[in-house]
């Protein structure tokens, strides 16, 4: 378990009951018993021979922390360290194939490359707190995101562009006369073309883009780290894949959409306008994308 490490280091972390091990480079230096007992093994040389890395057993899960987050040529360890605000939680599969779900403290050795991070199991007050969280921001229907959660997730990736300057960029999409929807077919089959639509954009974001209800039958979609040209790349393919979806139940859907890139001199304000005016202007259309800078 022990490995290039202090033995005053190695002696503190051996005494944590939660698991920990001390990093440099995605690379495990030393690791406790906790750890070891977690996966069931005897040694650092054996959890290396199974495992290229701690953080590709990151589960997908409630958007919790994974790889996925981290650009290609940064540590997910720096990452974590220069980004406060990220999300620490992680979920991990144990040797009893049971999915855990951990807190992580960084704490950067000084002068070294070495973290040690402490995991901390909070399953249990996951598992209790996300029935009323998952009631509490999700819109009921769909099962996406409702406009209240999108608020919070909007906040806080914009104060991040601030911080970073990543592009970030926002598409607002209106199914195409759905009043008429309702009006011909019921409410019941107008709900069933919301969740239809749902389905088909949901299969073509990326696990990091945020996909909310905005209202009605407007939807919303942040897309990190991606400019206007990409965005609007995406939301011409949304609206051609809704175009061709059929269903002998329900009847021809199309979207308009509205594309803007949130800017450095952006209110959060100025950003829901524009893209509201970009929809706007493809409504005027039907089946159109319009993009505004």
């Amino acid at each position: 378990m022990k490995h290039n490490i202090d033995d005053t280091v190695f002696s503190v972390i051996n005494a944590i009951p939660n698991p920990v091990i001390v990093i440099s480079n995605d690379k495990l230096q030393s690791v406790n018993n906790a750890f070891l007992n977690f996966f069931s093994i005897t040694s650092i040389e054996e959890f290396n021979n199974l495992h290229t890395s701690i953080a590709n057993l990151f589960i997908k899960n409630n958007g919790f922390f994974t790889l996925s987050d981290v650009d290609n040529d940064e540590f997910w360890t720096d990452y974590l360290f220069s980004r406060p605000e990220a999300s620490r939680i992680v979920s991990i599969i144990d040797s009893h194939n049971n999915l855990r779900d951990f807190e992580m403290t960084l704490k950067k050795i000084e002068h070294a490359s070495e973290y040690i991070v402490v995991f901390n199991d909070i399953t249990t007050y996951i598992s209790e707190k996300n029935e009323y969280e998952y009631f509490a921001y999700h819109d009921h229907l769909t099962k996406i995101y409702n406009r209240q959660k999108f608020d919070e997730l909007f906040l806080k990736e914009f104060e991040s562009i601030k911080r970073y300057k990543d592009n970030f960029s926002v598409i607002l999409i209106d199914l195409d006369k759905f009043k008429i929807v309702n009006d011909t077919f019921g409410h019941l089959v107008g709900d069933l073309v919301l969740v239809a639509v749902v389905g088909i954009i949901t299969k073509e974001l990326r696990v990091n883009d945020i996909f909310a209800r905005w209202g009605g039958e407007e939807f919303i979609i942040l897309l990190p780290r991606t400019d206007i040209n990409g965005a609007y790349i995406k939301a011409q393919e949304l609206r051609q894949s809704i175009e061709s979806y059929v269903n002998k139940e329900l009847p021809p859907i199309t979207i308009s959409a509205g594309v803007t890139q949130v800017n450095n001199s952006d209110s959060i304000n100025s950003c829901l306008k524009r893209v509201d005016d970009a929809l706007y202007q493809a409504k005027e259309k039907r089946n159109d994308v319009v993009k505004l800078v």
